[in-house]
């Protein structure tokens, strides 16, 4: 277990990830002033015209779709 636990905490990116996490779900703030508001219209973006032209489908393909 120590060797689990040692391994993980040496990455970077875990580390990283651990205080990302704890910041964000401890540091007081409406969602808007953490920037958490902007992924909660996932709905509004599907249907956006410029996020659509750069991420869909070529046209051949999505008809297959």
């Amino acid at each position: 277990f120590d060797f689990a636990v040692n391994g993980l905490l040496s990455l970077h990116m875990v580390v990283a990830f651990l205080v990302a996490f704890i910041l964000d779900n401890t540091v007081p703030g409406s969602k808007q002033e953490r920037g958490v508001y902007i992924w909660s219209r996932a709905s509004e973006v599907a249907n956006d015209p410029n996020f659509v032209s750069e991420y869909a489908l070529p046209s051949k393909i999505a008809r297959c779709f």
